[in-house]
């Protein structure tokens, strides 16, 4: 059996964190994601194109008709990830969060 690691940029965790903690709640509409996506770059100071979202969550998240909800692998990687992803952007990025 193969493993492979993958690298992800601290601002693109925080990123997909900030999404997948929205989405928890709910699904919501694709504008309300796009700008909860910019706020949340935004508020890191650094530069990353926060349009990215659909890709980096494409597993996580589905898109129909303008609304945006999480997927049952989506909901199941962020209730079993959330808090060792949030320890390593706030050692990576600080007080973001």
């Amino acid at each position: 059996m193969y493993v492979q690691y993958v690298m992800y940029s601290p601002v693109g965790e925080y990123l997909r964190l900030v999404i997948l903690q929205r989405l928890a709640r709910g699904p919501a509409s694709v504008e309300e994601i796009n700008d909860v996506a910019r706020k949340a770059v935004e508020k890191t100071g650094f530069r990353y194109d926060w349009r990215v979202w659909p890709e980096l969550l494409k597993r996580e998240v589905a898109v129909r008709d303008g609304v945006v909800e999480l997927t049952p692998f989506g909901r199941w990687i962020y209730e079993q990830t959330r808090e060792e992803v949030a320890e390593y952007v706030k050692k990576t990025l600080g007080p973001v969060l």
